[in-house]
């Protein structure tokens, strides 16, 4: 085990036992789950399954009782086609939902169309720009940037989704999420007005005790502490019994869209997003949820690897104002802004510092991009470090692009999965960039679930996964900056990340093996929603 080497929490250790995957020594141990979830959720996934079976019994008879309908669906079916290859969908997705059209011909183009954003966000998107016009007032000017080499990433950002530049930050990189945690408990004693949380995942256990306590006893004191939690991420690990005990403390809970037996593609769009938010003076995101696995109290899938990141000064509104938009949109309320904002001193520095967000409120797919950007201003390095390696087209050319020209390109995966056909479509992906020289590794007896991408130039950390869910359909938040002291930082962890990693070379390559190229590539059919 690695335990000697990344800090651990000092949270205490639970009963664990012995397995083996792949010739390496896992640590494993079994875990509750909230079984009523898990039956809700099998409820709802039947109710919806019973939906799309009335959708082609119709089909069907309409299809018996009227000739006509067949060519009627065979129009509909090939103008539905050439509708996808017109839109700005990623191309594999296009080929998916193509191949699924044609294989459910007469019903699928009827699918496509209640999936389409337009028609099933249309409406979430028009509260969302309500909610940006009237917190509009409320953000902060940039700063002024100075560095040709960070200038484009600078300006996609600010005309993209209006996020500021700072360069009166104050940063903190954290390489595990045991020492992230123990920050964040010891920033949360302090706080004296507002705790803000927006979590993909909360689950019962030690840490959420310890965080519960903290939670409580500042509620009793009056401050205003509110949790945003994902429904899916949440519905198995958070129990009701802790719903009821966070809301009896005084805590604000919300979740953010539930789950309901209502045939739509908008039940796989996710809050992914990441944030801690005391007093408008100290904010955090980063990979880590808030569960036991992430400080390594429990281990499931051997050491679980994650990191984090901690922004003080004048930037911490930026989060502020993401929060409060988010709480707007999930409350139907119209919160007031201004006895949160602008409440942190300002720090003195140069480096650059962007908070930013991601999702379907904005036009443009701002976490795809500014990864694109970053790769393609790299002269020298370009290092990722993701869980999930399911990219797309341009993606991958782009990293193809850069190890051909000479720059060093280093991938860092996990060296045991967490899902298991979601790792084999990963490592597929993967080591496909191997034949133009791009270097991949998988760390020992570990689970990687860092979101970090590190050049000469910049750096970002947060929840952005580099696979389709996070470029396409999930809402996601990071923080760029161009911080020397916390690039340092990330180089180092990289390095040793890959110290305690196995690299994948012609000799170990899992496309060596036929069945697992013919699973891979059947995978791949389902890759947009992985």
């Amino acid at each position: 085990m690695m335990k000697k080497n990344y800090p651990e929490s000092r949270l205490g250790r639970n009963t664990i036992r012995k397995a083996v995957y792949n010739d390496y020594k896992v640590v494993r141990i079994q875990t509750e789950t909230n079984g009523w979830g898990a039956i809700k959720t099998l409820i709802v996934v039947g109710l919806l399954a019973l939906q799309l079976s009335v959708i082609v019994l119709i089909y069907v008879f309409l299809s018996y009782l009227l000739k006509w309908y067949m060519a009627f669906s065979y129009a509909l079916c090939l103008v539905t086609c050439v509708y996808v290859l017109s839109t700005n969908k990623n191309s594999l997705s296009k080929a998916v939902w193509i191949l699924f059209i044609l294989l459910s011909f007469g019903f699928g183009y009827i699918i496509y169309f209640l999936s389409d954003e337009r028609i099933f966000f249309g409406r979430s998107k028009r509260r969302y720009a309500a909610i940006f016009s009237r917190a509009e007032k409320f953000k902060d000017i940039s700063s002024p940037v100075d560095r040709p080499e960070t200038a484009c990433d600078v300006g996609y950002l600010q005309n993209t989704g209006g996020f500021v530049a700072y360069n009166d930050a104050k940063l903190k990189y954290f390489p595990s999420g045991a020492t992230f945690f123990d920050d964040v408990l010891n920033t949360l004693r302090g706080a004296q007005k507002f705790i803000f949380i927006e979590m993909y995942i909360i689950s019962d256990g030690v840490l959420l005790d310890r965080v519960y306590d903290v939670l409580s006893e500042k509620a009793a004191e009056g401050v205003d502490v509110r949790i945003i939690y994902d429904f899916i991420g949440c519905h198995k690990t958070l129990g009701a019994a802790s719903k009821k005990k966070l809301k009896k403390a005084g805590v604000k809970l919300q979740e953010f869209n539930r789950l309901t037996p209502r045939f739509s593609v908008a039940l796989n769009i996710r809050d992914h997003r990441k944030f801690i938010i005391v007093d408008g003076r100290t904010a955090y995101t980063g990979g880590v949820n808030l569960a036991d696995e992430y400080i390594n109290e429990k281990r499931m899938f051997g050491y679980w690897k994650d990191s984090g990141i901690k922004v003080e000064g004048r930037a911490v509104n930026a989060f502020t104002l993401f929060y409060l938009r988010q709480w707007d949109f999930v409350t139907r309320a119209e919160e007031e802004y201004a006895p949160y904002m602008n409440a942190s001193d300002c720090h003195s520095g140069e480096s650059l510092v962007i908070p930013y967000i991601d999702g379907l409120e904005f036009d443009y797919r701002i976490g795809k991009n500014v990864y694109e950007n970053m790769i393609t201003g790299a002269r020298r390095r370009v290092f990722i470090m993701t869980p999930y390696f399911i990219p797309d087209d341009s993606f991958v050319q782009l990293l193809v692009n850069k190890a051909l020209s000479g720059v060093d390109v280093r991938l860092v995966i996990p060296g045991i999965p967490d899902k298991s056909f979601v790792y084999s479509v990963t490592r597929n992906f993967a080591e496909k960039l191997l034949d133009s020289g791009v270097k991949v590794y998988c760390m020992k007896n570990s689970f990687v679930h860092s979101k970090v991408m590190l050049t000469e130039n910049c750096a970002v950390v947060g929840s952005i996964n580099c696979d389709l869910r996070s470029f396409y359909q999930q809402f996601e938040s990071a923080v760029y900056t161009d911080d020397k002291a916390v690039m340092d930082d990330i180089e180092r962890d990289f390095e040793y990340t890959i110290s305690n990693s196995e690299q994948i070379t012609d000799q170990n390559r899992m496309r060596k093996n036929l069945i697992h190229r013919i699973y891979a590539g059947l995978l791949h059919l389902v890759a947009p929603f992985m």
